[in-house]
């Protein structure tokens, strides 16, 4: 361990701070600043964070900013900002060696259902066999009436006319007052009143490297986010946003652009409700 370290948790106990106080101050996690002074390096994000950091914790003790960047860069070699990321993207095979469980349970449950549709059919094919051989046995029931004489069976045959006289069943279509059915019409105008969406929408365009920190009702979420990236938070009570690297980060609030937010390296917090949500979007467009 060189005295890079050893200066800065020298000044800082010389100034009577603890890390806990310059991280609440700083917006930088202890994490990071302990490994600053131990000269942990493999454990900051990498790239522009790491000099934001020293930049930012040599400031807040009273070390010269430039000179700990220009000791931090000679300690060690910076890494390309990609390069931080580049696990996060190999880990991302993993996922599909997991669907292989999830495809062979499909295959045998379409395989379970295909028999058991086959059999059902199967049945019903075989129990819609059985009522035709009725039939075949009412058919020789006809003939027995010609034996009869035909002047009954004519007599016989006047009053099937009045038969029809069933037909004033057809006047079920009195049925139709199933027009009452229209008095759920009014039913439709209730779905109005549902419309609600969230009451925090926050929206990040990534244009330089930066590290994110969102705390939306309560749930914690931490990135580092690319060039070229965007993203989307929403929240009903509260919202905390966090961001690294300011002039890296394009912010919308509800849809409201701000503007830019600050310089390279520079951390922003900004703590949003829906009572206080118009007031930061006025101060910042």
């Amino acid at each position: 361990m060189t005295d890079f370290g050893a200066s800065f948790k020298k000044a800082r106990e010389s100034a009577g701070i603890s890390l806990d106080q310059i991280a609440i101050e700083t917006r930088i996690s202890t994490r990071f600043l302990a490994a600053i002074e131990n000269e942990e390096f493999h454990l900051l994000p990498g790239g522009i964070f790491n000099r934001g950091f020293v930049r930012t914790y040599a400031e807040r003790i009273g070390l010269d900013p430039d000179q700990a960047v220009a000791e931090y860069e000679r300690l060690v070699q910076v890494r390309e900002p990609g390069d931080t990321l580049a696990p996060a993207v190999a880990e991302s095979p993993k996922p599909q060696r997991n669907l292989y469980p999830i495809v062979i349970g499909a295959l045998v449950l379409l395989i379970i259902g295909f028999y058991i549709v086959t059999r059902q059919s199967g049945n019903t094919a075989q129990t819609a066999g059985q009522p035709s051989p009725a039939v075949a046995v009412t058919t020789p029931v006809p003939p027995e009436p010609p034996p009869t004489a035909p002047e009954t069976t004519a007599a016989a045959s006047v009053p099937t006319p009045s038969e029809p006289e069933p037909v004033p069943p057809a006047a079920t279509a009195p049925a139709a007052p199933t027009a009452p059915a229209n008095t759920t019409a009014p039913a439709v105008p209730a779905p109005p009143p549902v419309a609600t969406g969230p009451a925090i929408v926050a929206d990040l365009e990534i244009t330089e490297p930066s590290w994110i920190r969102v705390l939306t009702d309560g749930n914690p979420t931490e990135m580092i986010l690319e060039p070229g990236m965007t993203k989307k938070f929403t929240a009903q009570n509260s919202m905390t946003l966090t961001i690294g690297n300011a002039a890296g980060v394009t912010l919308k609030l509800n849809e409201k652009p701000m503007k830019p937010l600050g310089a390279s390296g520079q951390v922003r917090e900004f703590v949003i409700t829906p009572q206080n949500v118009k007031d930061i979007v006025a101060k910042g467009r």
